[in-house]
């Protein structure tokens, strides 16, 4: 299978256009082959260039072959909610198909789903079990048996009748549906006597051999596994199918019990969930920081009105442009709330200012948005100019960001137009001059605000006079950059507690299902054991009778006592110790990982045998398992696969009378069985089945006694023409880009680091492997990662070069836009220290968040710059300027700083579904700023006075 049909399709499909990547699986019988593309491709017109290559080669393969049939794998064609069916009172066969009418029909015709299948049902089948013994004595071959009973079931039509009035249809009905019926069938004639089906087999209306076993709870059960349709959300079909089942639990027979089993929107509603709280806990933070440097509550209330209007805005926008409120744009909201006040609290604080100075209110607001209106302006265009590069990053992680960056681009420039229009139409008519004895805790702040203003002051003037120790300050924080990178750990993405675990469970080569099942009872012992666990489920025989998976939700982030990731690892503990069987549970892998099933992954790709294969990779998978670093590593190469392999002697089946084709049917009828048609009860069709009894296939001497028919019509047993053994071979043969290739899978230790962990599969490779015949490739997440890194990396320069050009425009000036990006370094130390001292990591949120951080931290920067150039503009020396300009803006950096801040403190604190995600860019935001800010009002300045000349 694997050279006569899998190479060649794989040769014709390299060609495609966009094709990323190509993997295969062959195994006996069986080729499955996947092709992966650029995000960027129209999978309609790849389908359809791929049917047309396949189409072009047909001529090469086998007449007997089956036409390949090509499909599109959607990344959701899995189920996202289970539904569990049992009673005491029904047999499987009779709740089977209760379910299939009674809940399937119904469900299916739901908008939000697309695809349902039913596990662990028991379908009606009409098995016909012939004796062996039987069939040696009437010397009947199955060959006869299977024309037969094609030939006697069926109806013939028979032609028209036309009468004077009508038109008849005749119609020979042949078509039979008891076990009775099919009895009658005739065989032949013998010795003057008829031989029917019933005399020389067992008839009998059943169900087939098990093939996918259901268990919920440590009980066999049916469960009904709905996939959601392509355009429809898991909150959609979990919400319309919870409708629905109240509906049809009315309908159904009594002693029947169903629930939802496991429901995939559990973790995402509670994720939004989580994000509309932290939107509304970040903004009565930012109202009370705003309340706290303006002492009035009236005052408050214009940017407690700007960022509802600014908001309000976006979500017109994001309407427009098709975007959906989903977790990024909710997550995009919540760094909004610190970022869309910041304009207002500028554009507010200095018409404060104005108004104290004894200016009426609306000459206040006149004469503060005539100053301060250029900062806005650049400070709204800089930032925003900050993420649209982010919206134009390419592959997966573009594709998932696009509509995070655009919101806050959309965000920032609403709050620009707020800022400079409705603040000061606000502020005319509601900034008014304290005529009540302020608050006690108010006069404190205010008199620490002037404390803190009146050190800064003191403080700076003192850097100007010790430059040379100001320099070393600044050099030991590139220092403290560089450690906090290397020491931080670097991941694709943070794993989240989605609030439950996944089970995979391998079983030893050609274990059958009744082995596997007994291990699977082994591990929920276990999993009963736990308090945490609100139940689990197993579905056995899914991909083969060795392979299980399974899924255990959680109980409420709030009602656990310990997270999700400790729980995996004791059981982990736990299930290792069950001998016999490959056991792990696993977190679910988050849309953003896609297909990557594990944090580790690669293949090792060769020219050499797939036995030189096997044995190199189990090397590598020894000496991995030995390093604690890595855990659960598996590979995809299925060797050690029990085999009966059957030789026939060709001269002695040419002289027999007996062809390949006849022999392996004849097996084939011993083993897996032959489907003969069909057979109608109660309006719905089922298999016809000819297979031998269970007991005449259990073991090796049963093919020796297979009989065959010869041409001298005597009955031949098949070890008469065939040599028959049992061995061990290659269960399938796997390809990467068109090389032999085994994939290997790992999870990291808890304290593990990815660096680390392929510097460890590195010096691996360098001990096993020959690079000129054998090399290794890194997929899955690292290779995401990779991506991800290189992409972030080009986006960031991209972000400095759209805010240099911006300033430089605005500026009119070449090196102020340098002088106010000094301040960027100093931000991302800050926000890389606070990753590395909380013990989180470098991920594609916490990149996201260094972005956002560029455009924060020059916010602070502009303020002081374009106040100093006016200043100057006005006659006022460098340095005079500069430190008015620094006390002047200190009141309104440290109000949108401390805004923003707090903002995004929500973010650090959160914890439940979602929180990984949500932590990673608020330690950032938070580190970044308040680090950023207190370098920045003192490097600005020095910088500024040191190069600008009166």
């Amino acid at each position: 299978m694997e050279q006569e049909i899998t190479t060649r399709i794989e040769k014709a499909l390299k060609t495609v256009k966009n094709l990323d990547y190509i993997t295969s699986q062959s195994s006996t019988g069986e080729s499955s082959i996947t092709l992966s593309f650029l995000l960027s491709t129209d999978i309609e017109v790849a389908l359809n260039d791929v049917r047309t290559k396949i189409s072009d080669i047909t001529y090469m393969f086998p007449q007997d072959m089956k036409a390949p049939s090509v499909a599109k794998l959607d990344a959701d064609n899995f189920p996202s909610l289970f539904i569990s069916v049992k009673s005491d009172q029904y047999s499987d066969l009779e709740l089977t198909k209760i379910v299939e009418d009674n809940l399937q029909t119904p469900l299916d015709k739901l908008e939000s789903v697309g695809q349902s299948q039913i596990y662990g049902g028991r379908e009606y089948i009409m098995r016909i079990e012939p004796d062996s013994k039987k069939l040696y004595q009437h010397k009947i071959s199955l060959l006869e048996i299977e024309s037969a009973i094609k030939e006697q079931n069926k109806d013939y039509p028979a032609g028209t009748i036309k009468t004077k009035s009508n038109n008849f249809i005749v119609t020979l009905e042949g078509s039979l549906s008891t076990p009775e019926e099919f009895g009658n069938i005739i065989l032949k004639v013998q010795n003057g006597g008829i031989i029917k089906l019933r005399d020389i087999a067992k008839i009998s209306l059943t169900s087939p051999d098990e093939d996918i076993i259901f268990r919920y709870n440590g009980k066999s059960s049916i469960a009904l596994g709905l996939i959601k349709e392509s355009k429809a959300n898991v909150i959609d079909l979990s919400h319309e199918v919870t409708k629905a089942l109240e509906r049809i639990k009315e309908s159904m027979p009594k002693g029947i019990s169903m629930g939802i089993a496991y429901d995939g929107a559990t973790p995402v509603k509670a994720s939004i969930y989580a994000v509309f709280q932290t939107i509304f806990e970040a903004l009565i933070l930012v109202v009370l920081v705003t309340y706290l440097f303006l002492a009035s509550a009236r005052i408050t209330l214009i940017p407690f009105v700007t960022i509802p209007v600014s908001l309000i805005g976006t979500f017109s926008v994001m309407y427009a442009f098709g975007f959906s409120i989903n977790i990024f744009t909710l997550l995009a909201m919540i760094l909004a709330i610190g970022l869309v006040v910041d304009d207002a609290i500028v554009m507010l604080e200095n018409i404060f200012r104005y108004n104290e100075m004894g200016h009426k209110p609306m000459e206040a607001a006149m004469l503060a948005s005539k100053e301060i209106g250029f900062a806005i302006i650049a400070m709204t265009i800089t930032l925003a100019a900050v993420f649209l590069p982010v919206g134009f990053i390419e592959g997966f992680i573009g594709k998932l960001f696009i509509e995070f960056a655009w919101t806050l681009a959309f965000c920032v420039l609403f709050s620009g137009f707020v800022a400079l229009t409705l603040t000061p139409m606000m502020s005319s008519r509601m900034v008014t001059k304290h005529n009540t004895d302020l608050p006690k805790f108010l006069v404190k702040f205010n008199d620490i605000l002037k404390f803190i203003q009146n050190k800064y002051i003191y403080y700076l003037k003192l850097t100007f006079d010790n430059k040379k120790k100001f320099v070393i300050i600044i050099a030991s924080s590139f220092i403290v950059l560089i450690i906090s990178f290397k020491f931080t750990q670097k991941i694709f993405v943070p794993q989240e507690d989605d609030g439950f675990l996944q089970v995979s469970l391998k079983g030893p080569e050609g274990s059958n299902l009744e082995s596997s099942t007994k291990v699977v009872k082994e591990a929920e012992k276990i999993l009963a054991n736990y308090k945490d666990i609100l139940g689990y489920l197993m579905v056995i025989g899914a991909g083969g009778s060795d392979n299980v998976f399974g899924f255990i939700p959680l109980k409420n982030w709030g009602e656990r006592s310990c997270s999700q990731e400790t729980i995996k690892n004791m059981l982990n503990k736990q299930f290792s110790e069950i001998p016999g069987m490959s056991i792990c549970a696993m977190d679910p892998r988050s849309m953003v990982s896609g297909n990557a099933r594990s944090p580790i992954e690669f293949t090792i790709q060769t020219n050499l045998e797939y036995d030189d294969l096997d044995k190199i990779s189990q090397q590598f998978i020894d000496i991995m398992k030995t390093n604690p670093i890595f855990l659960n590593v598996n590979r995809n190469l299925q060797s050690a696969m029990p085999t009966i392999s059957i030789e026939v002697n060709r001269d002695k089946a040419y002289l027999y009378g007996m062809d390949l084709a006849n022999i392996g049917k004849t097996v084939q009828y011993l083993l897996a069985g032959q489907q003969l048609g069909h057979f109608r009860m109660s309006n719905d069709l089922y298999d016809v089945i000819l297979q031998f009894n269970q007991k005449d296939r259990k073991d090796i001497s049963d093919f020796s006694k297979i009989l065959i028919r010869a041409k001298n019509n005597n009955m031949l047993p098949l070890e008469s023409i065939a040599n028959i053994t049992e061995k061990i071979s290659v269960k399938s043969y796997n390809h990467y880009n068109n090389s032999k290739s085994v994939t290997i899978s790992s999870d990291l230790a808890p304290d593990g680091k990815i660096d680390d962990a392929i510097n460890e599969i590195n010096k691996i490779t360098a001990k096993l492997l020959d690079p000129s015949n054998t090399i290794i490739e890194y997929i899955g997440e690292i290779k995401q990662m990779r991506e991800a890194d290189s992409n972030m990396l080009i986006t960031f320069v991209f972000a400095l070069i759209f805010i240099y050009l911006v300033l430089a425009a605005q500026f009119e000036s070449f090196t102020d836009p340098l002088l106010i990006l000094l301040a960027v370094p100093f931000s991302i130390t800050g926000g890389v220290l606070a990753l590395w001292l909380a013990g989180n990591s470098l991920n594609m949120y916490s990149n996201i968040g260094l972005i956002t951080l560029i455009g924060l931290i020059t916010k602070n920067s502009i303020m002081i710059v374009e106040f100093a150039n006016q200043l100057r503009a006005k006659g006022v020396k460098v340095q005079e300027a500069i430190i008015e300009s620094s006390k002047l803006r200190l009141r309104p950096i440290l109000m949108t700083t401390l805004a923003a801040v707090v903002g995004a403190l929500p973010l650090v604190f959160a914890d439940g579904a979602g929180a990984a995600a949500r932590n990673s860019i608020g330690f950032v935001i938070v580190g970044g700023l308040s680090i950023g800010t207190i370098f920045t009002i003192f490097v600005i300045p020095v910088i500024y006075q040191t190069f600008k000349k009166d």
